[in-house]
């Protein structure tokens, strides 16, 4: 398995937010980019750039494994293949699709009229209802500041 730093670099992500994606080998990096099979974790963009990696060296098995504490106070051991660990990340990304699936289910999309509509709702402008679509997270912000109650939600594929 390869892995690979790629970067978002759409507007949504302004900070152009940074992951790792793990490949078979170059070829099925390049087919599944080919085909737009990768996407932004965070935003669902598929303008995705791969950076430049370096070599991952193994280390003697011989030496002893230091515990790192993460965000949510799960002890987890370097030794540790992913450090959330697979059923974890499983788990994580069933909850995200499922959230994903009610708000697709129960709103209607935007896109990019997000910020407008969700404006004009909140000034009596267009009836009030469940609407999901894309907003900088500045725009976000500034909504959020206005009284207006968003959320981010990050947007993943669909599992195939």
């Amino acid at each position: 398995m390869i892995k690979y730093k790629l970067k978002c670099k759409s507007t949504y992500c302004t900070e152009q937010n940074e992951f790792d994606g793990w490949f078979q080998n170059i070829e099925a990096f390049e087919k599944q980019m080919s085909l737009g099979l990768i996407n932004c974790p965070i935003c669902g963009s598929h303008n995705i750039i791969k950076l430049l990696a370096t070599p991952n060296v193994r280390k003697a098995k011989s030496q002893t494994t230091k515990n790192t504490k993460i965000a949510n106070d799960t002890l987890v051991t370097n030794s540790e293949k992913s450090v959330l660990g697979n059923e974890n990340l499983k788990n994580v990304t069933t909850i995200l699709r499922t959230i994903k699936k009610e708000i697709q289910k129960n709103s209607t999309f935007v896109g990019d009229k997000f910020v407008s509509e969700a404006r004009s709702m909140k000034e009596g402008q267009i009836k009030e209802r469940p609407i999901h679509g894309h907003g900088t997270k500045k725009e976000i912000q500034e909504l959020r500041d206005e009284g207006i109650d968003v959320i981010n939600i990050p947007w993943i594929p669909d599992d195939h």
